[in-house]
């Protein structure tokens, strides 16, 4: 994904924030209303490059609104503010991924320096990962193909676009669930299909009702 490339007006404000203290970067400064410039352009920018997709879900909001998209850290400011306007953490998700992966951690390394490398995150990169070798949707079914794509369903609690077309609140955190179905969706015979199939069925029917 093309990184966001700030504006004259806007890489000021950075480079001024980037040139501060360790001590001195606070998360909240993005909050902060000179940031304004800043934030519309990252919005804007990967609004656009994204074509309207949640890095997370896939899910399209088909509108150039930005108050309906949130600006999306790969590492929260308040985990490393220092990463706060680097271009490659920055992305934009819906709403309902944004809070559902808050301020957790997603890195494998502590280093100072920016993480630059698929390998420092365990969970689906947006500017170092392809989202497809991860996770795969059947409709409303997300199937993780690697252990990224795992810990991403579970980070951002993609499983309940599931729960919702099986009428189940909140979300499905058994890992079984997601083995069935894949099963389900990989099988290559009839036997196979249908003892998947049974496996998902009788899995449906002990979900409670509430």
């Amino acid at each position: 994904m093309k990184p966001v490339e700030y504006s004259a007006k806007s890489k000021a404000i950075v480079d001024a924030f980037d040139a501060c203290q360790e001590d001195d970067k606070d998360g909240k400064f993005w909050s902060d209303a000179t940031v304004e410039i800043v934030r519309a352009e990252i919005k804007d920018h990967y609004i656009n490059v994204q074509q309207f997709q949640c890095v997370y879900c896939k899910r399209e909001i088909v509108t150039t609104n930005k108050s309906l998209w949130d600006a999306e850290h790969v590492i929260s400011r308040s985990k490393a503010p220092r990463f706060m306007f680097t271009p490659e953490n920055l992305a934009v998700c819906c709403r309902d991924c944004n809070i559902a992966k808050g301020e957790k951690e997603v890195r494998t390394t502590n280093r100072q320096q920016f993480p630059n490398e698929s390998g420092h995150y365990t969970i689906i990169h947006p500017h170092f990962d392809s989202y497809s070798e991860h996770i795969r949707w059947f409709g409303d079914i997300c199937v993780p193909l690697s252990d990224k794509g795992e810990t991403t369903q579970f980070v951002c609690r993609l499983t309940r676009f599931t729960a919702k077309l099986l009428g189940v609140s909140g979300v499905l955190d058994d890992p079984g669930f997601d083995r069935y179905v894949g099963e389900l969706l990989k099988a290559k015979t009839k036997v196979d299909a249908k003892a998947a199939l049974a496996a998902v069925s009788t899995y449906i029917e002990d979900i409670p009702q509430s």
